[in-house]
């Protein structure tokens, strides 16, 4: 760990960092001010994360610039999953390709032991009862969570969308249309807890209103689950309803929060 001071350019920004090139092979991940030290736990897990041979940039150093923590990474020269799927819009087979590769990537993820990672089904529970839903509603939510909790503790990404999945420029496609090479980004939110909880994460996320995915990709994403992982129809639709409870403790007000609302009750569904 130490300083450092080879930024040289501004790639790209998120909540809660911004990305910035150190030279043709290496990131600085740069934390922002108010988010200072979340780097630390970022190198942590990406470092387990490799270990267990899951297709992540891997983390080089933890350094401070400017009194910001800041984690190295390798840099994956290539496109997100979201500039392909633009690119496949009205191209009903490319963008079924896609979601199938897309949701292998995600069983590759979910199939790892990864030991000291945070438990999902923990978080989620705290997280359902710091929502607003009514006290009536948060405790359905948390007794349907410990129903469908079935005990498997795996790797979940927990953010997984288009926009977390870079196709690197030399990415080759293997066995059964397994996407070699893509690799998987933004890890703060993973977490050991039931696949079929991180799928449902998925389909909010994809579905979620203003989301670059589209529909036909959302539904092709769920279709996979239930019929090339084996996931009950039911079962996910009640993950949808926790995960989306789950997520209105993050903030949300409008109309994406009533659109989360509809979910928790099963008033709206993402798949008809």
């Amino acid at each position: 760990m130490g300083s450092h001071s080879g930024v040289v350019e501004f790639l790209a920004e998120g909540r809660l960092a911004e990305v910035f090139a150190l030279d043709e092979r290496r990131v600085l991940k740069l934390d922002r001010p108010e988010w200072s030290g979340v780097s630390d736990f970022e190198f942590d897990v990406l470092t387990r994360l490799a270990a267990a041979g899951l297709p992540v940039a891997r983390a080089h150093e933890v350094v401070t610039v400017d009194g910001r923590r800041g984690v190295v990474l390798d840099r994956v020269q290539g496109t997100s999953l979201t500039s392909q799927l633009v690119e496949c819009r009205g191209n009903a087979a490319a963008l079924t390709e896609l979601a199938a590769r897309f949701s292998q990537l995600q069983a590759t993820i979910n199939a790892t032991t990864v030991e000291g990672l945070p438990d999902l089904v923990t978080r989620m529970r705290s997280e359902i009862a710091m929502s607003d839903l009514g006290d009536t509603h948060i405790s359905g939510l948390i007794e349907l969570l410990s129903t469908l909790d079935d005990g498997q503790r795996r790797v979940c990404h927990f953010d997984f969308h288009p926009e977390n999945v870079l196709i690197p420029e030399n990415a080759l496609v293997g066995p059964a249309g397994s996407p070699v090479g893509w690799v998987a980004i933004d890890w703060l939110t993973v977490a050991n807890g039931p696949p079929l909880a991180d799928v449902a994460r998925t389909l909010v996320l994809c579905a979620q209103p203003g989301r670059t995915s589209s529909l036909d990709f959302v539904k092709s994403v769920h279709r996979h689950a239930l019929r090339e992982r084996g996931f009950d129809a039911g079962a996910c639709d009640s993950w949808v309803r926790v995960v989306a409870g789950a997520r209105l403790a993050e903030g949300f007000d409008g109309a994406y929060a009533e659109w989360l609302r509809g979910l928790s009750t099963g008033a709206r569904r993402i798949v008809e």
